[in-house]
C-alpha cells in the first residue's frame, strides 16, 4: 500500500479499507465475533476487535472514512512536477558534480533550494516514494556513446539489414565475443546475518577461455544459436582471444547449417574491421557485413546471451580449464534448444523483424 508525504492511506487505499469495515459491520450485524471477522475479512484480530468497539459505540457510520490522517504534503500539485522533473534532470544539473547518486539528504536540500521548504531526511524519502521513484542500481552508459548515432543506426541501417535479408531468404545474424576465466563472477547466496559469505577462486593466472556466439534469426525460422570455443592456456607470449581465421570458421559453419545467404551485424572490434578479414568477407558472396554504432552494446542481443550464461556459472569452485569449457558448451547447448528465449534477447534490443519466428 502507497502511502502519501504526511504518513497516511492514499485515496484508492483509503477507499479500499473502508469498503473492508462496512463489510464488518455487515458481518457485526449479523451477530458474527471479531475473531470470525477477522478470518473472513483476512484483517487482524484486533483491527476487527477495534472495529467491532466502534460499531457498537457508534453504528456504521463510526466506521467511514474521516480522510487522509496525518498533514498535508507542504508542495503544490504544480511544485511536485517542477521537483520530478529537476530529479529528473540528475544531481549534476545542481551542483553535485562529484558523483551521479541521488540521495534523500540530497532531495531535502534541493526542496529547500528551490521552493524554500524544509524537509527531513525521512519527509524526503516518503516524497520521492510518492512521485513514484524508488533505489535502484544505475545501468551503465559509455560516455563517448553518440546517441544520435545510436538513433539513426536503428531507424536507417536496421532496415537496409532487414532488408538484404529478404530478398535469397537470407539470416540476419548478430556476432559477439566473450572471456571466461577460472575466476567466476559473484551471484547471491544466502549466509548468516553480519557473516559474508567467502568463495575460494583461483589466484594464479590459470588460462582464458574465448567464445564467440551468433545468433541467427529469418521471419517463419526457428532462431538459432552457434558459438565457436578456444582455450588459451596460460603461457609467456600466447594469444588470449579469437583472430580472424576463427571468427571465419564460425561463419562458414553457420552457412552450411541454414544454406542460406547471411547478413551479419557486428561491433567495431579491431579484428572486425581489420584488412584480412575484410579480405575474408570480399571472398564470400553470401556474406554482407554491417557495424554497429560505437558503444552499443545494447543492440546486439549476443550480449544477452553472456549476462544468461555467467549468471549461471556465479560462485564456481576453482577448477579446471577443460571443467570450465565443458559448463559453457553446456549451458550453450541448452540456450541452443530455448528459441523463446534467444528471441527475448533479440525483442530486448527493440530490432526485432517484422514477421516474429515460429517455433
Amino acid at each position: 500500500m502507497r502511502y502519501a508525504d504526511g504518513g497516511g492511506l492514499t485515496s484508492t487505499g483509503r477507499r479500499r479499507r473502508e469498503s473492508v469495515r462496512m463489510q464488518a459491520a455487515e458481518l457485526f450485524e449479523q451477530q458474527i465475533k471479531p475473531s470470525e471477522v477477522a478470518g473472513r475479512l483476512r484483517v487482524s484480530v484486533k483491527s476487527a476487535y477495534q472495529w467491532h468497539q466502534l460499531w457498537r459505540d457508534g453504528g456504521v457510520q463510526a466506521l467511514a472514512s474521516r480522510g487522509p490522517s496525518g498533514s498535508r504534503c507542504r508542495l503544490s500539485p504544480r511544485s511536485l512536477e517542477k521537483l520530478a522533473a529537476y530529479l529528473e534532470e540528475g544531481p549534476a544539473a545542481h551542483g553535485w558534480v562529484e558523483d551521479q547518486v541521488w540521495t534523500a539528504s540530497r532531495v531535502a536540500t534541493l526542496i529547500g533550494r528551490k521552493f524554500h521548504i524544509t524537509y527531513s531526511v525521512s519527509g524526503a524519502t516518503r516524497l520521492m516514494h510518492r512521485l513514484g521513484f524508488s533505489p535502484q542500481v544505475p545501468a551503465r552508459r559509455v560516455a563517448e556513446r553518440d546517441e544520435q548515432a545510436v538513433a539513426v543506426w536503428k531507424e536507417a541501417t536496421w532496415a537496409e539489414v532487414k532488408g538484404r535479408g529478404r530478398p535469397g531468404g537470407g539470416y540476419v545474424c548478430f556476432e559477439d565475443e566473450a572471456g571466461f576465466t577460472r575466476r567466476p563472477p559473484r551471484g547471491r547466496t544466502w549466509g548468516r546475518r553480519g557473516i559474508t559469505p567467502v568463495v575460494t577462486v583461483s589466484g594464479r593466472r590459470s588460462g582464458r577461455l574465448s567464445v564467440a556466439g551468433l545468433i541467427a534469426m529469418r521471419p517463419g525460422s526457428r532462431t538459432r544459436l552457434c558459438h565457436r570455443l578456444r582455450t588459451h592456456p596460460a603461457a609467456k607470449g600466447a594469444r588470449r582471444s579469437m583472430g580472424e581465421q576463427d571468427f571465419i570458421a564460425l561463419l562458414d559453419g553457420v552457412h552450411q547449417l541454414v544454406k542460406a545467404p547471411i547478413v551479419l551485424v557486428w561491433d567495431r572490434l579491431n579484428t572486425h574491421v581489420s584488412r584480412r578479414m575484410q579480405g575474408f568477407v570480399a571472398e564470400r558472396e553470401w556474406l554482407t557485413v554491417f557495424l554497429l554504432p560505437a558503444y552499443s552494446p545494447d543492440l546486439n542481443p549476443v550480449e544477452w546471451v553472456w549476462a544468461h550464461v555467467k549468471r549461471s556459472l556465479a560462485n564456481l569452485a576453482v577448477m579446471a580449464l577443460d571443467r570450465l569449457e565443458a559448463l559453457v558448451r553446456n549451458r550453450l547447448k541448452r540456450l541452443q534448444y530455448r528459441p523463446h528465449t534467444l528471441d527475448g534477447f533479440i525483442a530486448g534490443t527493440g530490432l526485432t523483424l517484422d514477421n516474429p519466428a515460429s517455433p
